[in-house]
């Protein structure tokens, strides 16, 4: 998996909240860790970035499972960062700068670049 499908899979878990999988993982306590670790690394790769965030994965097993099950099922090539695709926003919400990091680190789809 590489770093950028790593990310855009966790995003991915982030915004959808799959079988209430923050609760249901214990990853809900580990949150403030993980801010911790990524807005120390905001300025860093996103190889950098991805292995923080396996590493911090790696104490929730079911998430995991979720975020490699969420690769399996497709080729992420990216995300449309428009908006959230559930009403369960919660999570989200309680840690804005998770949300935001991980946002500006997933590539997007369907958004005009430089083409000269």
């Amino acid at each position: 998996m590489t770093p950028e499908q790593r990310i855009a899979a966790f995003w991915e878990i982030w915004e959808t909240n799959p079988d209430n999988i923050w609760e249901t993982s214990g990853a809900i306590q580990g949150l403030p860790t993980l801010r911790e670790s990524l807005v120390a690394g905001q300025n860093q790769s996103d190889a950098e970035v991805a292995a923080a965030i396996k590493q911090w994965c790696r104490s929730y097993p079911k998430l995991t499972q979720k975020l490699m099950d969420k690769v399996g099922e497709r080729k992420l090539r990216g995300a449309n960062n428009a908006g959230p695709k559930t009403d369960d926003r919660a999570v989200v919400n309680q840690y804005p700068e998770i949300t935001e990091i991980l946002r500006n680190r997933v590539p997007r789809m369907g958004t005009k670049e430089d083409k000269s």
